[in-house]
């Protein structure tokens, strides 16, 4: 691993230890604050420019008591001033009335500005869940 993707890897960190403490103000350090930043939740329209995206975090973070995860499988590449980094995450979300899990896929895109690494893009979609060979549809099976 070069330097360069170690600065890239560190704030990439970051980002996920701002995403499990359900950290708006650190999101608000990681993010570029431009009106053409974009982030797509799994399952969700793309949400497009800085005050929507935070808001979208903060929806999130205020619905959730805490998260857990951590990341494999992680891709970095830097071309000039772009770095795209690819991970699997492994995620596990708690609310008041229980919690979900899972697997998802995540490209994120940072921008370096001023010698600093921002977040300008985030892309989650979620990963199957691998189903048993002997897995039924039959409900009485």
């Amino acid at each position: 691993m070069t330097a360069e993707q170690a600065e890239v890897e560190k704030v990439n960190t970051q980002f996920y230890k701002a995403l499990e403490a359900c950290d708006i103000k650190a999101m608000d350090d990681i993010w570029l604050h431009e009106n053409w930043v974009r982030c797509i939740h799994p399952g969700s329209d793309p949400v497009v420019g800085w005050q929507e995206v935070r808001e979208s975090w903060a929806e999130i973070f205020s619905n959730t008591r805490s998260m857990k995860l951590s990341i494999s499988n992680l891709f970095i590449k830097i071309v000039g001033e772009m770095a795209w980094v690819e991970c699997t995450e492994d995620i596990a979300t708690f609310f008041d009335q229980g919690f979900t899990s899972g697997q998802a896929q995540s490209t994120n895109l940072y921008l370096k500005i001023e010698q600093k690494w921002r977040m300008v893009h985030h892309h989650v979609s979620p990963l199957p869940t691998d189903v048993p060979d002997d897995w039924s549809d039959d409900i009485l099976n």
